[in-house]
């Protein structure tokens, strides 16, 4: 290498050195937000499985219901970190016969029918 392809290395280096504890404290304040996020996806489709289960839909039912393959049904009930899009989460909460509302906020008086 050349003294001036060394020199750009080292300053590179030390640039990354300089800002690494900002980039780890940025990361970890990252990840604390996610996994708050990940933590009311899951709290949702847990609540989502319990209507389910108490208004006695089987995942057989809920797939004829909604349209989604079973398979990908269960996984979103079991996933420690569904991923779910808004639009499988309202299929779903209608196929059990759920308002949207109720889903987001838990309100027991917007039940409809399915």
């Amino acid at each position: 290498m050349c003294a001036e392809a060394i020199e750009k290395y080292r300053r590179a280096v030390a640039e990354e050195a300089a800002t690494k504890n900002e980039n780890v404290a940025a990361s970890r304040a990252i990840a604390v937000e996610l996994k708050a996020q990940r933590k009311v996806i899951s709290d949702l489709v847990a609540r989502l499985r319990v209507a389910r289960e108490t208004a006695g839909v089987s995942l057989n039912e809920l797939q004829s219901r909604t349209g989604i393959q079973k398979s990908s049904l269960s996984r979103l009930e079991n996933s420690t970190a569904p991923n779910p899009t808004m639009l499988t989460l309202h299929r779903y909460a209608a196929a059990i016969g759920l308002s949207w509302e109720h889903v987001l906020f838990c309100d027991k008086d917007k039940r409809r029918e399915p």
